[in-house]
């Protein structure tokens, strides 16, 4: 009984024994393949440190954010100078050869050292330019500025059933439907929208008619219908039927409703 236990006891201490070194054997490999993925990690970060950082910047520029056409075109002006535009100079440090300048029917402003200048046709920041380098004859690095204050030379009408009819001064070489009418104080309850018109004049004696509904523009959001306008054309804004009717017959009815009401004075005194 005694050799018996001592050898059941010393199975168990083999076989713990051997488990023993199966967890050690396990234990270990799982520390080194946690220490290769520690090492990959590392180089990871090690690549990631060696952009440098006027490269990361370009990486995130090139991926993330694109300059908009807006953002190129920023303070540019394609409003093209004319005759009867006025202009303001503004030469830093120098109000001698600064001021205000008229575009004469030549095309040409009248300006202080340098004589008749041609500007007809020209941009702002055209002329600018211009002066810029004309001026270098006579001022060392001259810093001008330009700037637009009379809107003179290009115009288009609206005439009809609008607020305020007349001409309208372009800010721009072209105005659309919208913009004119909100100019001229917009259409009044007498107006037929749908029946409106663009009308572009000619030489031939056949002006060109746009059909334009400003209903379906101002109230429903429809653009297709903001056309655009050049200058020199004309948006015409008719009457209603009921309303030319009440204007035809108006000048019959104003004498009887007067000699009516002259005739209710005289029994009124009699009495």
């Amino acid at each position: 009984k005694v050799s018996m236990c001592l050898l059941i006891l010393w199975i168990g201490l083999t076989a713990h024994v051997a488990n023993a070194q199966n967890f050690a054997k396990t234990a270990s490999g799982v520390s080194s393949a946690g220490s290769e993925e520690e090492e990959m990690l590392t180089d990871r970060q090690l690549h990631a440190l060696a952009v440098t950082p006027g490269q990361d910047n370009q990486l995130q520029l090139s991926s993330t954010s694109q300059p908009s056409p807006e953002m190129t075109t920023e303070g540019s002006s394609t409003y093209t100078l004319s005759k009867t535009d006025i202009i303001e100079i503004v030469v830093q440090r120098h109000p001698e050869v600064s001021g205000h300048f008229a575009i004469n029917s030549e095309g040409k402003i009248q300006y202080n050292f340098l004589g008749d200048v041609v500007v007809d046709g020209l941009t702002k920041d055209q002329v600018k330019e211009k002066l810029t380098k004309l001026l270098t004859t006579y001022i060392v690095s001259p810093e001008v500025i330009v700037a637009i204050t009379g809107y003179n030379s290009k115009v288009v009408y609206v005439i009809g059933e609008v607020g305020s009819p007349g001409k309208i001064s372009m800010k721009g070489d072209t105005i659309t439907v919208r913009e004119a009418l909100v100019e001229a104080g917009l259409p009044l309850l007498s107006a037929s929208g749908k029946r409106s018109k663009v009308i572009t004049p000619s030489s031939d004696g056949n002006p060109k008619q746009r059909k334009v509904d400003i209903e379906a523009l101002l109230y429903e959001g429809d653009l297709r219908e903001n056309l655009v306008m050049n200058p020199g054309d004309t948006l015409y804004v008719p009457a209603t039927g009921l309303t030319k009717v009440m204007r035809a017959i108006s000048p019959v009815t104003a004498p009887l409703g007067a000699a009516a009401g002259a005739g209710r004075s005289v029994r009124t005194a009699g009495f």
